[in-house]
């Protein structure tokens, strides 16, 4: 009789992991390949070559409770590197305008932008900016837990890692850093057509001596004029530090304009102003960004020409970076 009920919860455990099995899985890949050159006053220039490949699997199910449930993985491998990356993965339970996930580098975050622009941001194309795409204080680079609420013509995340100082999978460790992530983020249309807004607030809690909490705020609006778009965003962060506390201002406005269905242009220009201690650097640093992109259906390529003054607020430290990408999709 022992062996029979063995037998049955075998067969039953068998059915259920075939039944999921049946779940809608979908692949997905990419590789971008990229060509970047620099010309630095008072640094270094050059020039390189950098490929970039990604593999996904993702899938999704009615589950018999009512709720539904999503999960993939991402495997990044890059030319220079001799083993691939597990850097992005979810899994989320959602009901209605209500969804849970535990995840990594997923869902909405304070690195992205309503400005609109060609391809990457300013912070990508330009090496050593002042105010890169990503702030510390991103708790969406973390392994996380998060609530997304559909509201206001948009998402509402509420966001928490309790270990910052890990950005890849591991075990179930318990040491605790003292460093966990929160964040509140929305972004959405507030009803109107054509309309983009972002804001967002994330704190990176203190390592336990003397310094503080790292605080990360970004606010941006965007309007689509059909073939012209505009945008402005600002981001400010306090590093957190108490003897020379550094903060950072970025202001950043960008425009662009669809010829038509596979070619746009666009232009940006940021402003970063920094304070340390107190005392604000005389010299800000200011990036203007031109891109051009092009589609030809199953191959997209982008040019991106970069100008700043006073590169990571050094004086007279200019710097002209130039950027094509080829981007594949399969």
């Amino acid at each position: 009789m022992k062996n029979k009920l063995l037998l049955t919860t075998a067969i039953a455990g068998l059915t259920a992991i075939t039944g999921f099995a049946h779940a809608e899985t979908k692949l997905s890949g990419n590789m971008e390949q990229t060509f970047k050159a620099s010309s630095i006053d008072s640094g270094d220039s050059g020039r390189g070559l950098g490929t970039e490949m990604n593999i996904g699997l993702s899938s999704s199910k009615d589950l018999d409770n009512g709720l539904k449930a999503s999960y993939g993985f991402n495997l990044e491998f890059d030319a220079d590197a001799t083993d691939s990356t597990n850097d992005v993965y979810f899994m989320t339970l959602s009901s209605g305008n209500i969804s849970f996930s535990v995840a990594r580098d997923n869902g909405q975050n304070l690195s992205s932008t309503v400005v609109p622009h060609i391809s990457d941001q300013a912070g990508t194309v330009v090496d050593g900016e002042s105010f890169g795409n990503v702030s510390t204080a991103d708790a969406h680079n973390y392994d996380h837990v998060r609530i997304d609420a559909k509201a206001m013509g948009g998402t509402l995340t509420l966001r928490y890692a309790p270990d910052a100082s890990n950005t890849y999978a591991g075990d179930s460790a318990i040491v605790d850093t003292g460093k966990s992530n929160s964040e509140i983020i929305y972004s959405g249309n507030l009803g109107v057509d054509g309309l983009a807004v972002q804001a967002g607030y994330s704190k990176l809690k203190a390592d336990g001596s003397s310094n503080e909490d790292i605080k990360y705020d970004k606010y941006g609006i965007a309007y689509n004029f059909g073939q012209f778009a505009a945008g402005a965003d600002i981001r400010r962060e306090d590093s957190g530090t108490v003897a020379s506390k550094v903060e950072k201002e970025a202001v950043r406005y960008g425009v662009t304009f669809a010829a038509n269905d596979n070619l746009s242009f666009g232009l940006s220009y940021q402003e970063t102003e920094k304070t340390t201690a107190g005392v604000k650097s005389t010299n800000d640093e200011e990036t203007i960004l031109v891109g051009v992109g092009y589609n030809f259906g199953g191959l997209g390529i982008d040019l991106n020409y970069a100008q700043v003054d006073n590169l990571g607020h050094t004086a007279n430290k200019d710097a002209e970076f130039i950027q094509i990408r080829t981007i594949q999709k399969f």
